[in-house]
């Protein structure tokens, strides 16, 4: 079934600013001249043997290959070095806030995916549904051989052999921000989501920020309606904004988990506890997990569930609960939930994901009764 899309969350990679229609037209005529003269000198050249070239794909921006008149769901935007490489990965995820990225979890996730020398990285894809090339330039500045970002438009677009082929030889796959409720749509069943699981199985590290960072866990807020906000959720968990899913990509560390972003500086924690208690009571889960990463942090997660928290803002916060929590979830009324054991690990800090353990952060106790959301020391962040 296809629903309809809701904006969510916004990565913020990608130069803003407004053209007219004048400088529009310029415009247009000069990509048209340079794709035509490229399309000619890279005939001539050898192409990278792991780069298939597709209808839609362009190189450091500028159309290579923009002769078929038949729509293939996907534009392509190839940075870097045309010779392939192939480094030996070592897994991990790095979970994302938001905002302005962490170019230490940045840099984190490039030497999961193995090096070449020091500082030398494999390649990276990175998926969207939005946006362009915003990420290129920025993780070709760290290090990496080259890297194919693939903004998806429709469900062909996913199948295709270009997007296969493409995640089938990166060293690195990373989900920008956008709309979740595209990602879920477009690549649900697909060759996408069938390559992306084959990589994380072969041990290449994944990371996703905002609303790719929603669709690494198993489960997923989808946002297909409206984007869920605390007052709302906690007044009714069953407001029509409530929409989770199952798995789009199997990320073994990450078992029991839904994520969250933004989380500080949009007041989510509100709807991440609303989130658990509705996995319990729909039967989803039984003891599940949260994980709420603030804008401009990042959690770096290595495959025996060491995490390490990068970057800026307040870091991020664990939430878990019992399969005997008090629980109150119904609709359209104000939720009880408690206790939920909340922990908050700020940037620097360590933990363990799969022991669920902090050992330099204390525990705080946050209960929901009638709507409303309390904490055993005071603030509930």
């Amino acid at each position: 079934m296809y629903y309809a899309p809701s904006t969510d969350v916004i990565d913020g990679r990608e130069p803003a600013g407004t053209t007219s229609f004048a400088e529009s037209i310029m415009t247009a005529c000069t990509r048209a001249c340079t794709a035509l003269l490229l399309s000619v000198a890279l005939t001539a050249c050898s192409s990278r043997s792991n780069s298939a070239t597709g209808p839609n794909a362009f190189v450091d921006g500028t159309a290579a290959f923009a002769t078929s008149k038949v729509n293939p769901g996907y534009t392509a935007y190839v940075s870097g070095s045309l010779t392939d490489v192939q480094t030996t990965p070592t897994g991990g995820a790095l979970l994302a806030g938001g905002g302005t990225d962490s170019d230490a979890g940045m840099q984190w996730l490039l030497a999961r995916g193995g090096t070449r020398s020091t500082g030398k990285y494999g390649d990276v894809v990175v998926l969207r549904t939005s946006g362009t090339n915003g990420y290129n330039k920025y993780l070709l500045n760290f290090g990496a051989n080259s890297v194919t970002s693939i903004v998806i438009s429709s469900v062909n677009g996913a199948n295709s052999a270009y997007v296969r082929n493409a995640i089938t030889n990166a060293e690195v796959i990373f989900l920008a921000g956008g709309d979740q409720s595209t990602y879920v749509n477009l690549w649900t069943g697909t060759a996408l989501q069938t390559a992306v699981n084959a990589r994380v199985a072969a041990g290449v590290p994944i990371g996703g920020t905002s609303a790719g960072l929603a669709v690494l866990g198993p489960y997923v807020y989808a946002a297909f309606n409206a984007s869920s906000t605390s007052p709302t959720v906690l007044a009714n968990p069953y407001d029509v904004s409530v929409t989770l899913t199952n798995a789009l990509f199997t990320v073994p560390v990450l078992q029991n988990l839904i994520t969250d972003s933004h989380f500080m500086v949009r007041d989510r924690m509100g709807r991440l506890v609303t989130f658990l208690a509705r996995l319990q009571q729909d039967g989803r889960a039984t003891a599940p997990r949260g994980i709420g990463v603030d804008e401009q942090s990042a959690v770096g997660i290595a495959p025996d569930g060491a995490a390490t928290v990068f970057g800026a803002g307040n870091g991020a916060y664990l939430l878990s609960v019992t399969s005997g929590a008090t629980r109150v979830c119904a609709v359209n009324t104000p939720l009880t939930y408690t206790p939920v054991t909340t922990v908050r690990v700020p940037v620097g800090a360590l933990f363990n994901l799969s022991t669920w353990t902090a050992p330099n952060s204390t525990a705080y106790t946050l209960s929901a009764r009638n709507g409303l959301v309390t904490s055993s020391k005071g603030a509930i962040y």
